[in-house]
This record gives structure tokens, sequence and C-alpha cells, in this order.
């Protein structure tokens, strides 16, 4: 998988600053990038971008809108890790924003 260097040109582009150092969101962050495969150069940028995808949200910018523009800045990032990368930086940044999960099926009940 490629970089996720034009993810990082999207964070520059958008004027966040990257924090000097990371809390326990963005540790957890880098490391569920990490285990989904995405990469990246800087962690710091890399969460610079995920925080914009909610402020995006936040802004009223649909989910599947922030996706396409993740995936528009960076071309060599395919929709399917664009979606992983948004889904994550939800996940960390803004878990109110994601959809709820779908219900279990209920289970019958046994008759012994």
């Amino acid at each position: 998988m490629k970089s996720l260097l034009m993810l990082l040109s999207l964070a520059a582009v958008i004027g966040m600053a990257a924090p000097a150092y990371a809390d326990a969101a963005d540790d957890q962050f880098l490391a569920a990038l990490q285990a989904s495969g995405v990469t990246y150069k800087e962690p710091g940028k890399v969460i610079a971008a995920a925080k914009w995808v909610c402020q995006s949200v936040n802004e009223g910018t649909q989910m599947a809108d922030v996706v396409k523009t993740v995936e528009a800045e960076n071309p060599g990032l395919v929709q399917e890790n664009a979606a992983k990368f948004t889904a994550l930086a939800a996940s960390a940044y803004c878990p109110n924003k994601l959809p709820p999960a779908p219900a279990a099926p209920a289970t019958p009940a046994s008759n012994g």
C-alpha cells in the first residue's frame, strides 16, 4: 500500500497544526492505522488529517463526501483505504458521528 503522502498534504492545506506530542487517542489511532495496514510517514500530520475528518463531519459534511475528499487528495490511497482511514479517524476522534452498529440477530430460545 502506498503511503498517505497526499493525505499529509491535505492536513497542511487545511492549516491544522500537528501537536508536539501524542495523547492516548492519538496513540490508539496510530496503532489502529498500523494494524489496518494503512501506512504513513509523519504521525503528527496524519493525526491532524484525522482530526480534519471530524471537523468536516461536525460542520455537516456527509461521511461519504469526506471519504471521497480523502481519496481525491491521496491518489495512492484506494477507496477502501480512504474509507478505512476515515472510519478509524471517526472512531478515534468523533465516535458519535459513526452510524450505529447493526443490532445482532436474536437467537431463538431453545426448548429444552
